[in-house]
């Protein structure tokens, strides 16, 4: 109870403070002038600038300005300073003359007596409102929704430039304002919306067009209907948080059967950008808008995300491997081969490996896209968070999720390698101990193992080109180690899988590839990442 009264008394000293305010009929002036002492009862206006006929015009529209500011002002104490158009001054302050100026007439002052001010604005109001009652009518009568959306914009632009939006009220005597019954009935109409598009939240091809379908909830298309589309790159760690991009805004029509195509940006900037789409009513777009007005954009927003690409083979690059045979286990050249790495000759389908693991930032576009809330441990360390370092502390299960969401937007059948397949392509067709060769990772230092004196994490993906294979795999060796669908010698079902390659933790024994070890596939490490394969059988121009 005590803390309600305590509101009470607030509003209550807040309307004292307000009336104090009014009575001593205080001007909102931006400007003073040196050569006018303000008095009680008037408002005041200033103007300075290089011809008389620009100060007079300006002091005018500074008194209409600091007049409405002050009515505004006894609801809300705290409300900004009313914005109106120029070309309402003179239909308010015609027949005004100066109540001071300066000999060169370069600054000019006007004043009026608040009852006059009162008085004029009463009538100004009253001819307003009898130009708008003839659209406000049609407005409230249309069955059309288009049409009455349109009208409804027009009537809150012109009280909006007539900076009377939060004063004049629908009737001459009533206290219900204008502009919000307007508003009001717009968001009922709104509400009543549903706006949709067929691609939504997806890898956007360049060439693409966006096309938005608009239906009442009763799933009647709305024709000629004025939508806003805002074209964006968000700010989102590891995938744009450094851009600063300008927004592309564009007006669009649904057409008879209620949709509306959205183009592409076609500026450099936009180029392979993971970006949103922000459709909304057109309200907020003229030159005089109210923040009511923004709100009802808002109230009926919708937003897409998408990676739009010009190229999917450059943006997701990957090596073809033909079917065939191929040595697999240790070659028998290598001294440091453990007895479990059997040798063996394997015979694969052909399929496609990427060139690099995924990167964090690959990683990223999918959590963005698919508007994940689950972030992976280690993503948001700064130790591990460079874009193009691999995604880190993803379990099997990960690794599949995203797989399956790559092959359903590319229309690719991506999937974990098997430890065979992950093998036959880090050899690229020779038996040799590491993917480049059979020379120590230390020469020429061609990986990120332990100790190399280049990297204390995961290193970005192809920071060693001396140590990419023939086929221009890199890091097959070393960074992270990768798993695999595969589990290679445990008999019966576990949860364990086998992960190749050795990281960035281990020595360069473990860098070869016969190496291999099983670890628990249902726990992220902050040593392992993975790299795809895709299928031969969904080899096609994307």
């Amino acid at each position: 109870m005590l803390k309600k009264i305590g509101k009470n008394k607030a509003k209550f000293l807040l309307a004292v403070i307000s009336v104090v305010l009014f009575t001593s009929e205080m001007a909102f002036a931006k400007k003073k002038s040196e050569l006018v002492k303000e008095e009680a009862g008037y408002y005041y206006g200033y103007g300075k600038a290089s011809t008389n006929e620009e100060a007079v015009f300006m002091a005018k529209k500074n008194l209409i300005v600091n007049a409405l500011t002050a009515t505004v002002r006894l609801a809300d104490p705290t409300a900004a300073d009313v914005v109106i158009s120029d070309d309402v001054v003179e239909a308010r302050l015609a027949d005004e003359k100066p109540f001071e100026q300066s000999k060169n007439g370069l600054t000019v002052t006007y004043r009026m007596r608040v009852s006059e001010w009162d008085k004029k604005e009463k009538e100004y109001a009253s001819t307003l409102r009898k130009t708008l009652g003839p659209k406000y009518n049609t407005f409230v009568s249309s069955t059309n929704v288009a049409e009455k959306l349109e009208i409804a914009s027009s009537i809150l632009s012109t009280l909006a430039k007539n900076g009377v939006s939060d004063t004049m009220t629908l009737q001459e005597k009533g206290t219900e304002l204008f502009a919000r019954k307007v508003e009001s009935m717009c968001s009922v109409v709104l509400q009543n919306l549903e706006i949709s598009t067929t691609k939504k939240d997806c890898i956007l091809k360049s060439t693409d067009q966006v096309t938005i379908s608009v239906k009442d909830k009763s799933g009647k298309p709305m024709s000629n209907l004025s939508l806003k589309a805002v074209w964006e790159v968000p700010y989102v760690s590891l995938i744009s948080e450094t851009i600063d991009v300008s927004e592309v805004v564009s007006i669009v029509t649904t057409d008879k059967n209620g949709n509306a195509v959205v183009e592409y940006p076609v500026a450099d900037e936009y180029k392979d950008r993971v970006v949103t789409l922000t459709v909304s009513s057109a309200f907020a777009t003229g030159d005089y808008v109210t923040t009511q007005m923004r709100t009802l954009d808002g109230e009926c927003a919708v937003d897409y995300r998408y990676y739009c690409v010009s190229d999917i083979d450059s943006i997701y690059p990957s090596v073809k491997i033909a079917e065939g045979e191929f040595n697999a286990g240790a070659v028998a050249h290598d001294t440091r081969a453990n007895i479990r790495e059997e040798a063996r000759v394997v015979k694969l389908d052909s399929y496609s490996i990427d060139v690099y693991p995924v990167t964090n930032f690959k990683y990223s576009v999918y959590l963005y896209l698919t508007r994940s809330e689950v972030i992976p441990e280690y993503i948001e360390n700064p130790d591990y968070s460079m874009p193009e370092q691999p995604i880190i502390g993803i379990t099997v299960e990960d690794a599949e999720n995203y797989a399956k969401w790559l092959s359903e937007q590319t229309g690719f059948a991506y999937r974990l390698p098997s430890d065979d397949e992950w093998e036959k392509a880090a050899r690229a067709g020779f038996d040799v101990v590491y993917p480049w060769g059979d020379d120590d990772p230390s020469k020429e230092k061609k990986a990120n193992y332990k100790g190399n004196g280049s990297f204390k994490g995961p290193s970005p993906v192809g920071s060693f080109a001396s140590g990419s294979n023939a086929w221009g795999l890199a890091d097959m060796a070393g960074n992270v180690w990768e798993w695999t669908s595969s589990v290679r010698g445990v008999e019966g079902t576990t949860t364990k899988r086998t992960v190749k390659g050795g990281s960035w933790m281990d020595g360069p024994v473990d860098l070869r590839i016969s190496n291999y070890k099983n670890i628990e596939g249902n726990r992220g490490y902050p040593d392992v990442g993975f790299r795809l394969v895709k299928e031969a059988s969904k080899w096609k121009k994307w």
